[in-house]
């Protein structure tokens, strides 16, 4: 059980709630909740730190909950009741794992593959978990878009190896980072998991010939993200 107090609509430190910092090397911190020491690139200005793991806490079983009991073929509903949960934080790692979950589901949906979708889901869960939080910064590659690719790498169960499929994922995923990047920062995990999901129906429809539903995306989150760049954002109806 943590010893401390999660802040899960937190915007800033789980912890107490002031800004992040974001080093640009790392520094060895231990986590306020399970106890175990990182190489830390990311913590928040009074120096508390929680680990990826903690970080995303109940929300992997929360994901899995939604999506095998979702029916729809709109991965953007199916991201939007997962990401309004309590153990879903505004920003965060999880939302790697949100985003191949939520298209799964709804490409089982479509397809008529449900009885895949519990061991797809796992597959995500496992691949989507070792995608670290704030690569969108440090990597040059945000979770949401690696996310997308993790979700077509699934479904046509692609490896180092393939041809065809290899290139396919790889482009997917180039598609969906180009389109985060022409947005722009500060981050926002809800923005790009709507970006990346929209790049995805669109790539669906265009490569493979699935019709998933066309994302109406409204931003619900953006009085809580003190980063929110307004009407710079597409999904900011506010």
């Amino acid at each position: 059980m943590p010893s401390v107090s999660i802040r899960r609509s937190a915007a800033g430190c789980l912890i107490c709630g002031r800004p992040l910092v974001y080093a640009q090397g790392t520094e060895r911190k231990k986590c306020r909740v399970c106890g175990r020491v990182f190489d830390a690139e990311t913590y928040c200005a009074a120096g508390h730190y929680v680990c990826d793991e903690c970080h995303a806490g109940g929300a992997m079983s929360a994901v899995r909950g939604v999506c095998l009991s979702a029916e729809t073929t709109d991965p953007w509903a199916v991201a939007l009741e997962i990401m309004r949960l309590p153990a879903v934080n505004l920003h965060g790692p999880e939302h790697h794992v949100i985003i191949g979950s939520a298209l799964m589901t709804a490409y089982s949906n479509a397809t008529g593959t449900r009885d895949k979708l519990a061991k797809s889901l796992g597959i995500i869960e496992k691949r989507g978990t070792k995608v670290p939080g704030g690569t969108c910064g440090f990597w040059g590659a945000c979770g949401a878009g690696l996310g997308a690719g993790i979700f077509l790498a699934v479904v046509t169960e692609s490896t180092p190896l393939s041809a065809d499929t290899y290139g396919l994922c790889n482009r997917l995923t180039a598609r969906c980072l180009a389109a985060i990047g022409e947005v722009g920062g500060p981050r926002c995990c809800k923005r790009n998991v709507g970006i990346a999901l929209r790049e995805t129906v669109a790539f669906l429809r265009e490569e493979l010939g699935v019709a998933l539903t066309e994302p109406a995306i409204a931003c619900e989150f953006s009085g809580k993200n003190r980063e929110c760049i307004g009407k710079k954002c597409a999904w900011n109806v506010n």
